[in-house]
């Protein structure tokens, strides 16, 4: 009785929240001609012989790409102009809002009403058994797209379950403000290289008033938000304190999580430490997107996209960046996976397919990693000088081609990635709001309780 509330609950949350977020297409005209002119969209050219359909129908087109400015709109015109290419085609478009996707896609998957066509987070989906395996013309057209870090990006045991839409990147770089660099006397051009360069620079920079409260902090720490999102970043302070080829979320065979091991204590004391001991952060800054465009935080670590952000945002302000600082170990690339996949629920699996992939042309492919940020995963674009150009370039091609490549919790073929980052994050604030958190005792009960979901999923 208590799940069929909650499902009820969520459910509502769904037909409200997400409707509100939602953009419809006018009616698409009724079915033209077939017309042997018009360009042809990725099934047509992929699987030569496929009849499409004249009939009617509708599309769900579902993402939770809120936290992307523009991109809603671009998928609205991407819509559209597949609608031009197949008239009786009419895609609806709809965003999830970030901090709610967990409740409403797994509500979603439950009630057998997710949409067609979803841009979500690998383990969400697959957790539910709710995504499709992509057809055999659809890998075939990611293969010959596709640079081969971005097929390995799109895969989780070895199945392409659609491809990865997250931004192609190297995770979390360390983004730092010159200006306040030069103010605390400090290399403006380089990045702290290390964790004990990163450290000393936090504690050069963070700035007191008179009654030693902070003004600025030198480490903008995400400590507000969703669970998991506060999960994700201070999962990624405990790269330089182990063997991320070997282990991170999981052992090495992904057959048991690891929180519990004294690399993970250690990373975990000390962004207790930041805040407790050093005292360079603390929970009343805004959030570190924020707090650093305002400079009231020096340092935090954040995806490509946040440099567009910056320069939107903070255009007075001057902003270098550099790779994640290196500790007892060097950290490799770990990008946030996001899938652009085909749920189980479309009633038009073929169609379905055809836009998840038309996103993904090479034309469309390079207007969405502009608006999203990052590198492209399309091999003729690899010398593009807009690539080239970016401020981020270097630093990615650092993490790609001179750093190890890293166990990436986010291919979790347990699908638990997304329910241990909610679980972390939880953990996380306890530390950062507790000066009297045990990190020992909470990264055991971390452990204890991915092992017991562990447990419960292969039952």
């Amino acid at each position: 009785m208590k799940r069929s509330v909650v499902l009820i609950l969520v459910l509502a949350l769904l037909g409200a929240g997400v409707a509100l977020a939602a953009g419809r297409q006018e009616p698409a005209p009724a079915p033209a001609a077939p017309d042997a002119a018009r360009a042809r969209t990725p099934i047509e050219m992929y699987q030569p012989g496929y009849a499409y359909p004249t009939q009617r129908v509708t599309l769900d087109y579902w993402h939770t790409l809120e936290g992307r400015p523009g991109y809603h709109e671009l998928a609205l015109e991407l819509a559209k102009e597949y609608s031009v290419l197949h008239p009786n085609v009419t895609i609806e478009v709809r965003r999830i809002p970030n901090a709610q996707q967990r409740a409403i896609w797994s509500a979603a998957f439950e009630s057998s009403t997710a949409p067609d066509v979803a841009w979500l987070e690998a383990g969400v989906g697959l957790a539910a058994r709710g995504l499709l395996e992509m057809p055999a013309w659809a890998a075939r057209m990611i293969d010959e797209l596709y640079i081969p870090y971005a097929q390995s990006m799109s895969k989780v045991g070895g199945k392409y379950f659609g491809w990865t839409a997250a931004e192609l990147d190297v995770g979390q770089m360390l983004y730092y403000s010159k200006d306040l660099f030069r103010e605390a006397g400090l290399n403006p051009n380089r990045a702290p290289e290390t964790t004990t360069d990163f450290l000393e620079a936090a504690k050069k920079v963070t700035q007191y008033d008179a009654a030693g409260n902070i003004k600025v902090a030198g480490v903008g720490l995400r400590y507000s938000g969703g669970h998991q999102g506060i999960g994700d970043k201070f999962s990624k302070y405990a790269m330089p304190f182990m063997d991320t080829t070997q282990k991170f979320f999981y052992d090495k065979d992904w057959r048991d999580v690891v929180f519990d091991h004294p690399e993970w204590i250690e990373a975990a004391g000390t962004v207790k430490d930041l805040i407790f001991k050093h005292k360079v952060s603390n929970t009343t800054l805004p959030i570190p997107d924020q707090a650093v465009a305002q400079g009231l935080a020096a340092m935090t670590f954040r995806e490509t996209f946040y440099w567009g952000f910056l320069k939107a945002n903070a255009p007075g302000r001057e902003y270098g960046i550099g790779p994640f600082p290196n500790g007892r170990y060097k950290t490799g690339a770990v990008p946030w996976i996001g899938l652009m996949s085909v749920t189980r629920d479309t009633k038009n699996a073929d169609l379905a397919w055809d836009f998840c992939m038309f996103l993904t042309t090479p034309e469309n492919e390079l207007r969405m990693t502009k608006n999203n940020g990052g590198m492209s995963r399309i091999k003729a674009h690899q010398n593009d000088p807009y690539f080239r150009e970016l401020p981020y370039y270097d630093v990615v091609q650092t993490m790609w081609n001179d750093r190890p490549i890293v166990q990436n919790p986010y291919l979790d073929p347990n699908a638990l990635v997304a329910e241990l980052e909610a679980k972390l994050g939880e953990y996380a604030i306890q530390l950062m709001t507790d000066a009297g958190a045990d990190p020992a005792q909470l990264m055991r009960e971390m452990a204890q309780y991915g092992r017991q979901r562990l447990a419960e999923t292969r039952r």
